[in-house]
């Protein structure tokens, strides 16, 4: 339940700050950043709920995910040292933490894609219907996304 979490946690925390940065902070959509909020929106849409179900499967996507989310996190970390002092130090603490998700996501899922369990285990936490009452979070999200897209 917790890797759930953890993907969750990540792929949600980074959509979030893209989406930060293209609305608010006016950032013009670059290849780095389609890739990101594509990368997390998979990461907790579908990864989080894919892993309940088929947990290596789930990881390697997860990895996949999160090397897309790492090239735009160090670009707008790069970005952030250049602002004044203040928001300078704002959004590195943001990326500190974001990179800290990467980190404790990307280790966790290479410990399960590496271990000796099957591929086909999943979650052992919750029953069926737990599973699938958790699962309905992130899709309803996606859904959400899918409705308002094209308006941010």
């Amino acid at each position: 339940m917790t890797r759930y979490l953890l993907y969750f946690l990540t792929g949600f925390a980074h959509a979030v700050v893209i989406l930060f940065y293209r609305g608010y902070l006016g950032a013009e959509p670059t290849t780095y950043a389609i890739a990101a909020l594509v990368g997390a929106m998979v990461l907790f849409g579908l990864v989080s709920w894919l892993k309940l179900f088929l947990e290596k499967i789930g990881a390697v996507m997860a990895v996949l995910c999160l090397l897309a989310l790492l090239p735009w996190t160090v670009e707008a970390g790069k970005q952030a040292l250049e602002q004044d002092a203040f928001l300078s130090g704002a959004l590195l603490i943001t990326h500190a933490v974001l990179l800290s998700f990467i980190l404790a996501s990307f280790i966790t899922s290479l410990r399960y894609i590496f271990s000796r369990r099957s591929w086909l285990t999943g979650t052992s936490r919750p029953t069926l219907a737990g599973k699938i009452i958790v699962a309905l979070i992130p899709i309803a999200i996606l859904v959400a996304w899918l409705l308002v897209m094209n308006k941010v």
